[in-house]
C-alpha cells in the first residue's frame, strides 16, 4: 500500500464524517430520551457504539501513520485506533503510537492510504 501526505480536502471529509456522526448521536438522544428514559438510554448507547465503530473502521481503512523518529510507515488495528490518544499540532494531526521498527512511543504523523 502507498501513502501520501494528508491534504485539505481529506481533512474536510474527515471533519464532515465526524460532524455527521455527532449530529446523529445528539439528535437521537433528543428523540430517544423523549420516548422513554430507560429504553431510550439503552438504544442511545447502542447507537453511540455503532456510530463510533463505523467512524473508527473508516478511519482505520483510510489512514496510516509515520514514525517521527525513524520514518517507518505503518498501519494500525481498529482497536489501537480507538484507544490511542490523538491530536492536532503545528505540524498536523498525530496519534501517540508505538513504532513497529524502532519500538519507541511517539506522536506518529497521519498519512493517507493511496490505492494504486
Amino acid at each position: 500500500m502507498s501513502y501520501e501526505e494528508v491534504k485539505g480536502p481529506e481533512w474536510e471529509r474527515t471533519a464532515l464524517y465526524f460532524a455527521c456522526g455527532m449530529l446523529l448521536i445528539v439528535t437521537a438522544a433528543i428523540f430517544l430520551f423523549a420516548i422513554n428514559r430507560i429504553i431510550g438510554a439503552i438504544l442511545w448507547f447502542i447507537l453511540v457504539g455503532v456510530v463510533l465503530t463505523f467512524l473508527v473502521r473508516w478511519h482505520t481503512k483510510t489512514y496510516a501513520y509515520r514514525c517521527t523518529q525513524c520514518g517507518e510507515q505503518f498501519e494500525i488495528s481498529p482497536v489501537t485506533n480507538f484507544v490511542s490518544p490523538q491530536g492536532v499540532g503545528k505540524e498536523g494531526a498525530w496519534k501517540y503510537l508505538k513504532c513497529p521498527r524502532c519500538n519507541k512511543h511517539e506522536r506518529a504523523e497521519v498519512l493517507k492510504k493511496v490505492k494504486r
